[in-house]
Order: C-alpha cells, then structure tokens, then sequence
C-alpha cells in the first residue's frame, strides 16, 4: 500500500487502525483539554505512584552518556571529516 492512498483515507484494514488511533488519541487529548503538559503530569504522577507501590520494576536511563572507547573516538572523528568532504 502506498501512503498516498493512507493519507486519501481509502477504506483499507491499515486506513481503519489509523483512524482508531486518531480516535483514541483525541479522546486522550480532550480528556486533558488539548494541553500537552496535562497528560505529561499525570503519566509522571501513574509512574511515581507505581514505583511507590513496589509491585513494578523500572529500568532508569543512566545519568550522563556512556563515553565512547579511543578507537569508537577515532572512528566518529573520521566519519565526521569523510562528512565534511562530501559536503565539499
């Protein structure tokens, strides 16, 4: 299917899921009052009162950027001038 026919809404079983989730993330969205900040909170809130609860298990993200080995270093330095040539 292309996404021309997506976008031109032909009735298709891939048109019919996008609809749903059009619909549901409206209702979503009118629930909060079209204020993205709202949703925000609450799933922050749902997410501290779960980890109070202790019956769920979170995989926290590390506080700052693993640091890349030299050779990962040299490497990145490398693809970034080959980039830098091309652009030339």
């Amino acid at each position: 299917m292309e996404d021309r026919e997506i976008i031109e809404n032909k009735e298709t079983p891939e048109c019919e899921i996008v609809k749903d989730v059009r619909e549901i993330r409206h209702k979503i969205s009118a629930r909060f009052d079209h204020d993205v900040g709202q949703p925000v909170a609450h799933y922050q809130a749902l997410e501290k009162k779960m980890r109070q609860s202790g019956k769920y298990r979170f995989a926290d993200l590390p506080l700052e950027r693993p640091k890349l080995s030299e050779s990962a270093d040299t490497e990145v330095g490398r693809l970034n001038g080959l980039k830098q040539w091309e652009k030339n």
